[in-house]
């Protein structure tokens, strides 16, 4: 009897421990990013910047340099028809507006820079080099503008057109 109460203990012991030593979990890693970077927090991988959709928007004044403006006299925009499932490339001269073959769509090349800076109060090219180039349109859909703002030909998934009808990608500057 005593062996048998011996055994039961001994059991009982090796299955408390073995329970107890069950492998410890450690909650997930986040990347740390630099002090001053906006949060990450809910991003899925290729989005945008995060938290930008409720935050106040920031009026910058855009500045195209002189010599930007007498190099890059236009774009190359590649404009995808979403239901005729078709890409075509188009150059478009800045100030200039494209209508949209088979839609209502317009867009309007409002400004080009070959080397995309943002600062606090405005927006303007580094260089006159094409390192990060960019370009600012205005799309109206019907006579109603319905989107504004920058396309990068390096970042395509930065704050991208959302549109039924079309996607539009930079693919660079023309120079003379």
């Amino acid at each position: 009897m005593i062996k048998m109460l011996t055994v039961a203990v001994l059991v009982a012991g090796l299955a408390v421990s073995f329970m107890g030593c069950k492998k410890e979990e450690r909650a997930p890693q986040t990347q740390q990013m630099p002090a001053g970077h906006p949060s990450m927090e809910g991003m899925a991988p290729g989005q945008g910047m995060p938290g930008m959709q409720g935050a106040p928007r920031v009026e910058r004044t855009v500045i195209v340099p002189k010599d930007v403006k007498a190099t890059w006299k236009s774009v190359k925009l590649t404009i995808e028809d979403k239901k005729a499932k078709t890409s075509k490339e188009y150059t478009v001269a800045v100030g200039s507006e494209l209508a949209v073959p088979n839609t209502k769509v317009k867009v309007k090349v409002l400004a080009f820079l070959p080397h995309f800076m943002m600062m606090d109060k405005e927006i303007t090219s580094q260089s006159n080099k094409p390192e990060n180039p960019a370009a600012q349109v205005a799309v109206t859909d019907g006579g109603k503008e319905v989107w504004k703002g920058w396309i990068y030909s390096m970042h395509p998934g930065i704050h991208p057109l959302q549109h039924d009808a079309i996607d539009l990608k930079l693919v660079g500057g023309v120079s003379k």
